[in-house]
């Protein structure tokens, strides 16, 4: 039986909670077999400032889905070079799989006024769905026929909130995983202030 794998694009500087619970719901609801976190390398939509190098976001997403069987991380957009484009990341991964893999792109409510935008929006439409993440109970209509709906409740954290905390000092172990709070402490990342990048 050919693989249903959702893709889960973004800056994740750094990951938190409410990533993996998205990652949860698209997993029950959408019949996924797995998810695949792939952290943009250089966005060309929202720019490098602020964001983490690459291979420490990485490092921070291995930690956070080390204990979570049927999510893994991808390095292919931070181990390219020049800008990281959806449509070339997912050309990448259908050349790769088996025939039959059927490939869900996962989408942030908040970006899809941006979609119409992307660099090969045609082509992904061709090669993917995508599910628009919408927060479980406030759902509506996507106008769209070739969208998914995805209901997730994933609380008001977000990557953003992560930041001002260490650069404040403050904990942030209900806002991560606890591998990622032990490495954020122990490496120091964001302790000083940074501009916001969700």
């Amino acid at each position: 039986m050919p693989s249903r794998i959702g893709l889960f694009g973004g800056c994740f500087n750094p990951v938190h909670r409410g990533h993996i619970a998205v990652a949860s719901a698209a997993l029950a609801h959408l019949g996924l077999d797995k998810v695949v976190f792939i952290p943009s390398g250089h966005p060309p939509l929202k720019g490098n400032s602020g964001l983490l190098d690459g291979e420490a976001r990485l490092a921070l997403l291995e930690r956070a889905l080390a204990d979570e069987p049927r999510m893994e991380a991808s390095p292919i957009e931070i181990r390219r070079s020049g800008p990281s484009f959806t449509v070339d990341t997912v050309r990448a991964l259908v050349a790769e799989a088996p025939a039959g893999t059927e490939w869900v792109f996962l989408l942030g409510s908040d970006c899809l006024h941006r979609l119409p935008g992307w660099k090969g929006i045609d082509e992904l439409h061709r090669m993917l769905r995508f599910a628009v993440v919408q927060r479980a109970g406030a759902e509506r209509p996507l106008g769209d026929a070739r969208l998914l709906s995805l209901p997730c409740d994933a609380g008001a954290v977000s990557s953003t909130l992560v930041r001002e905390r260490l650069a404040r000092g403050d904990a942030v172990d209900d806002l991560v995983p606890p591998a990622v709070a032990a490495y954020l402490a122990a490496s120091g990342h964001y302790r000083t202030p940074i501009a916001s990048l969700s």
